[in-house]
């Protein structure tokens, strides 16, 4: 079985989740599961789906750790260059120049934590969306694998 009936199913029940809710997605992604799939195709189709959804939810938080990641980077070299200017802010020379450079440098590193806390926030969505599925499928493929297979 490919991957990516697997992915498509995903993707639509995160589509529907947004914007309809858990409830009419959860019915919408059993009765495609359903309808493509039948006998042990379905129970195939599960357990597939329950694999990947355990890569894709310990993949994605893996990556919702922002040190992990080039921000930590780049939010580090904001904060040095703010206090290169902090530094520059002493001399009065460079005293205008300072001032530049730790104004660029707060809205840099402020722009870095907003986009990290924005991602953040979405990867936790999109994990708990996951969740859902992951127990949704678990429940279906244990009521698939209890029920007599018609034959």
């Amino acid at each position: 079985m490919e991957t990516h009936p697997v992915d498509e199913a995903i993707e639509r029940y995160v589509r529907e989740r947004m914007e309809r809710g858990e409830k009419a997605a959860g019915e919408r992604f059993l009765s495609y599961a359903r309808l493509r799939y039948q006998g042990r195709e379905l129970a195939e189709f599960l357990q597939r789906t329950i694999g990947m959804l355990r890569y894709y939810i310990n993949f994605f938080r893996l990556l919702s750790n922002p040190f992990k990641g080039p921000e930590l980077a780049f939010f580090s070299t904001a904060l040095s260059i703010a206090l290169f200017g902090s530094f520059m802010l002493t001399d009065p020379d460079e005293r205008n120049l300072g001032c530049f450079i730790v104004a660029g440098a707060l809205v840099n590193g402020w722009s870095i934590i907003r986009y990290v806390i924005r991602n953040w926030c979405d990867l936790s969505v999109l994990i708990a969306i996951y969740n859902e599925i992951l127990a949704l499928a678990e429940q279906e493929l244990r009521s698939e694998t209890a029920a007599p297979q018609p034959g």
